[in-house]
């Protein structure tokens, strides 16, 4: 791993020039498991008025990994899911112990923000398997820290904190995401006084699934202010919801076996959409205390807001009655919202990015200069999109052709479930979920291609099948098509750094070795062979970790690189890694969150705060 002190000098030095006062502020809100394509945006209207009419809605942001802690390491990390290695949300595959055992914890965004002039702080959620067991285990790099713990944090109406690593406080009779709001909107105010430049980071649990008395619900818990909110919405009917055999027995891996819905599963469905609506709407209300507390600071105008979310989710797209963990469009392609100084008002963007290229956006936000960033780097800083987002340029030469900012590596090891009660009936968890995809998102080349653990394959595009029901993968005459796309594959499945910016750049069929731009560039007839004959994206078995030997060939060979690849040379090996959560000692069967508490402060939280006994945390 680099030490750490050489980064941060790099960074120090690399700002001098730019004063602390003249830096836009930035404030990230992300959810947890929020979909962009089953509409939940549309139902939060201040969402709508103070974001989406007043900056730019990102159509074609996504996750390299539909699943809380991978993806939420790529985001401040700025490096794809296997160059992280958190690859699932507990051991082996990931967690936070994890995160802190391969030392990620020492080199990433708040560090890197910190030496460049900033405060940062955050508040809600940050990873999975931060809890009772380890929550001393402070997360490094923040000025501030206010931390969702397990195994609480998903039992909406008990909320239970880490202040910056100290013993957990339990705010009796407040709903989680209320607490989640005054904490963070009286830590903007303290922020907003100060002329130092801050990032502060908003991640409440909602809309995630939750427990209640210790029991699965399947949904997550609203407010109470907002429980009968959206009393006939539905979950929509789109055209691959439920779908009949002759999609369904064409898909790949354990979805291709999974029963049709029945009308109980179809209701709770919808019952489920109404209630993640009803929870988004006290993250609504978070956007409009951050907004009012910024147009009263007068800093508003210099201060970049991002909406997004960790991953997306599903309602019975595919007969899978609800939950994420899958490449399709609806678990990957996830909420972006941003508005800031520079940025367009009213204005949608089908330029592509991702999660990885947020750490660096936010450094060049900062002032530092591309040459000083993190040499480990997978993304790339698209601020120039946010605030050109119609432009050519930052849509990258042959822009709509399957260029290499339009090739999108997703991927997934080891377990997924159903978030529904008929989990069990359909034979989930699944332990066989690995899988490699790539998704190019072109409007000229639109394709996504799976390769499962299992063999199995899938091939959609994605112009003509937007819901991704015709699989195409045994279709001889797309046998070319699959041939390149497999080449783009095997460089996007083991990437770091420029390859991952520019996987087209490494595959090089002429003669005189000239890199391809686009996948229209590699369908030349004059490239068969190459093609043809060049290694396949295979497994040996379905693991549920992360293996070079289970997942080779690799494109280049990872003997060839750093530290032997897969981001090795910027991480420290992990081994044993320990349990994290706990038990719960107390439950509730009571709702919070009422109207009164829609106006509660932090003296009202102070009022009722329990810091966990000895006893509570026995059970770690």
């Amino acid at each position: 791993m680099i030490p750490i002190v050489v980064v941060l000098a790099h960074l120090a030095l690399s700002t001098s020039t730019t004063t602390a006062t003249t830096k836009p502020n930035i404030v990230l809100i992300m959810t947890d498991d929020q979909d962009r394509r089953l509409g939940s945006l549309t139902h939060m209207p201040i969402l709508q008025r103070e974001m989406v009419s007043k900056g730019v809605d990102f159509t074609n942001h996504y996750t390299n990994q539909a699943l809380c802690c991978p993806s939420r390491s790529t985001l401040l990390r700025g490096q794809t899911v296997h160059n992280t290695n958190l690859t699932n949300v507990v051991q082996p595959g990931g967690s936070y112990n994890k995160w802190v055992q391969s030392g990620q914890d020492k080199d990433y965004l708040p560090h890197w923000l910190s030496a460049a002039g900033y405060r940062t702080e955050y508040i809600g959620k940050i990873m999975n398997g931060y809890g009772i067991s380890n929550y001393e285990v402070k997360a490094k790099g923040w000025d501030w820290s206010d931390l969702l713990v397990e195994p609480y944090i998903d039992d909406y109406n008990l909320p239970v904190m880490s202040q910056n690593g100290e013993l957990p406080v339990h705010y009796k009779g407040f709903h989680q995401t209320d607490v989640i709001r005054i904490k963070a909107l009286n830590r903007l105010r303290n922020l907003t006084s100060q002329s130092t430049p801050f990032f502060l980071a908003i991640a409440p649990f909602a809309p995630h699934v939750a427990f209640r008395q210790d029991k699965p619900t399947h949904r997550p818990i609203p407010l109470k202010r907002h429980l009968e909110d959206f009393p006939d919405v539905k979950a929509p009917r789109t055209t691959n919801f439920n779908p009949p055999d002759k999609y369904q027995k064409n898909a790949g891996g354990w979805v291709k076996d999974l029963l049709p819905m029945d009308d109980e599963a179809i209701d709770f469905a919808d019952f489920v959409y109404r209630t993640r609506l009803q929870a988004l709407a006290g993250v609504d209300e978070i956007i409009a205390g951050v907004v009012e507390v910024l147009e009263n600071s007068g800093t508003i105008n210099n201060t970049y807001i991002i909406f997004t979310s960790d991953n997306g989710y599903h309602l019975g797209q595919h007969r899978m009655p609800a939950g994420k963990s899958l490449f399709y469009n609806e678990d990957t392609n996830i909420p972006f919202i941003v508005r800031g100084p520079g940025v367009p008002v009213n204005v949608t963007s089908d330029i592509p990015s991702l999660h990885i290229d947020l750490a660096p956006t936010f450094l060049e936000i900062a002032g530092v200069s591309e040459k000083d960033f993190p040499q480990f780097f997978d993304g790339r800083s698209v601020l120039a999109q946010w605030q050109d987002p119609m432009s050519v340029t930052a849509a990258g030469t042959a822009a709509g052709h399957g260029n290499s900012k339009e090739s999108i590596n997703i991927e997934y090891w080891g377990r997924a479930g159903i978030e529904a009660p008929s989990a069990g009936k359909l034979g989930s968890p699944f332990d066989d979920t690995t899988y490699k995809t790539i998704r190019l998102v072109g409007t000229k080349q639109s394709w996504v291609y799976t390769v499962w653990c299992s063999g199995d394959k899938e091939l959609y595009d994605t112009a003509a099948d937007p819901y991704e029901l015709v699989n195409l993968a045994h279709d001889k005459t797309h046998a070319r098509l699959i041939a390149r796309l497999n080449s783009l594959l095997m460089v996007t499945k083991s990437c770091e750094q420029n390859s991952c910016r520019d996987p087209w750049s490494l595959l090089k069929p002429g003669a005189a070795g000239q890199a391809l731009m686009s996948l229209t560039d590699a369908m030349d007839e004059a490239h068969d062979n190459f093609f043809a004959d060049f290694a396949k994206v295979s497994f040996n078995t379905c693991l549920a970790v992360q293996s070079d030997a289970n997942e080779e060939p690799h494109f280049p060979p990872l003997t060839d690189r750093a530290g032997g690849g897969l981001g090795r040379a910027y991480r420290n090996t992990t081994h044993a890694i320990k349990p994290a959560g706990g038990i719960r000692a107390f439950s509730t069967a009571e709702y919070h969150g009422t109207v009164a508490q829609r106006h509660a402060t932090v003296a009202n939280l102070t009022a009722v705060a329990h810091f966990l006994t000895e006893e509570e945390l026995a059970a770690r």
